[in-house]
């Protein structure tokens, strides 16, 4: 079984998934002062050991790589994984974050098309050197376990889906779990060239069953209604009928991918 936990940490992502040889993977982080007694409490109920073998930063905006200096205090970081791309680099954030990056022993620029764990995680998306934006160029990973499966984007947009991911990996991005892109954002089916309709091909194709949206309180709309309203078209549903779980409401959410290609899905954690 494969353990993966969205955890609730406000307005950003942070995602640990739990292989059974007891390897640890964190996808992101956003630990403040306020949430970081709830979040190591929720850690220590759920980590097998005192390390993290992979940080994942999937771009370097401050909502998805904040207290990366406290993470790595409590549960030392043996690897980093990022994409090399700078995006805003006048923030305390990045500053923190590449001086963490740069005393990690084991640093990885990861691409499209490499994989880990015999192909348990594929690496779907990153850099990309005829793109500028920095969300563009998210490390967006597949996790599988014999057909369970969940999908984490970043902050991709319906632009990389459909120039990208798409036409590189299509077959490869049908997933029971979706992380919803960009806290719930529209950007994830609104590709600016396109003024009469939202880009879908890629949401058919993944076919979640349930998404997950990782947000808390913001200024910025999300999750973005519109875009709620896509992912429960397109998210067939759980046993229960769930389509949509998300961290400001639902918090803590654990997710089991299961040895026989089944999944089980928790909330409230």
């Amino acid at each position: 079984m494969i353990e993966v936990h969205f955890i609730n940490v406000g307005q950003g992502n942070m995602v640990a998934a739990i292989f059974p040889d007891n390897s640890i993977m964190v996808y992101d982080c956003n630990i403040t002062e306020d949430n970081e007694g709830q979040i190591f409490a929720y850690l220590d109920s759920i980590m097998p050991k005192n390390s993290i073998d992979i940080f994942v930063n999937s771009h370097r905006d401050a909502d998805h790589m904040r207290g990366i200096k406290k993470l790595n205090k409590k549960y030392p970081v043996n690897s980093v994984w990022d994409s090399s791309v700078s995006g805003n680099t006048e923030t305390s954030e990045y500053e923190e974050y590449m001086d963490f990056r740069n005393k990690v022993k084991n640093v990885y620029e990861v691409k499209p098309g490499q994989n880990w764990k015999d192909g348990q995680v594929k690496i779907l998306n990153g850099k990309r050197d005829d793109e500028e934006d920095i969300n563009a160029q998210s490390i967006v990973l597949h996790v599988n376990n014999k057909g369970a499966s969940t999908l984490l984007t970043g902050d991709t947009d319906a632009k990389t889906w459909k120039d990208y991911i798409m036409p590189e990996s299509e077959e490869k991005i049908i997933s029971s779990i979706l992380l919803a892109s960009h806290h719930g954002a529209l950007t994830f089916f609104d590709d600016p060239r396109d003024e009469k309709y939202y880009y879908s091909s890629h949401i058919r194709k993944i076919d979640p069953a349930m998404t997950i949206i990782s947000v808390g309180d913001n200024a910025h709309g999300h999750p973005d209604k519109k875009a709620v309203e896509l992912y429960e078209k397109h998210s067939h549903g759980s046993n229960k009928g769930n389509k949509i779980f998300r961290t400001d409401i639902n918090g803590n959410i654990r997710l089991e991918l299961n040895d026989n290609g089944t999944w089980t899905i928790y909330q409230n954690q």
